[in-house]
């Protein structure tokens, strides 16, 4: 499994924006079958064009998952966590902590005061995962079928995870140093 970050129109430029599209509808398909809505393809094109991040986990050529980020729209102050994507065959594998890792060693170096995302509230896994890392969920007044989601600043150094991840980094330490 490779990381990789793409940063900006990379992702267009690089040829991976059409991949990436097909990835979420495959991924999302089910999420959105279940709260009645079709993939919005052209609010995905166009949130690609809005210079994202991306940290793409690569297993081989294909992508086995990623995350997206960029600042906020409505406050510039937050991060906006535009998507979490895991290719079915990876999740509950050791990729979700490869990907959160390379996420806060990245934005740890940013200056913000918190992070948000909207998640579709037909996406119980996501919606439990979001909960479980520490974030507050709101009603979203501009979209009744989803969530926003907010957490601080200090989600980096009190959330949950940042023991599984601490735990998971010296174990990877330790592999390596033998």
């Amino acid at each position: 499994m490779e990381l990789k970050v793409f940063r900006g129109t990379q992702v267009i430029d690089s040829g991976l924006a059409e991949r990436i599209i097909e990835f979420d509808k495959k991924n999302m398909q089910p999420v959105f079958a279940e709260a009645g809505l079709e993939f919005p393809e052209e609010k995905r094109r166009r949130g690609l064009e809005s210079d994202p991040t991306f940290i793409i986990a690569f297993d081989g050529e294909s992508i086995a998952g990623y995350i997206e980020y960029l600042g906020s729209w409505n406050d510039p102050a937050y991060i906006y966590v535009g998507s979490i994507q895991m290719e079915r065959s990876h999740r509950n594998t050791r990729l979700i902590l490869m990907l959160f890792d390379e996420f806060r060693d990245l934005v740890s170096r940013e200056n913000f005061r918190g992070f948000e995302t909207n998640v579709q509230k037909a996406n119980k896994v996501a919606v439990r995962m979001y909960q479980k890392l520490g974030f507050n969920l709101e009603e979203n007044p501009r979209n009744t079928a989803s969530w926003v989601a907010r957490a601080g600043r200090e989600l980096l150094t009190e959330s949950p995870i940042v023991a599984v991840l601490d735990k998971w980094r010296a174990k990877n330490a330790r592999r390596g140093a033998s």
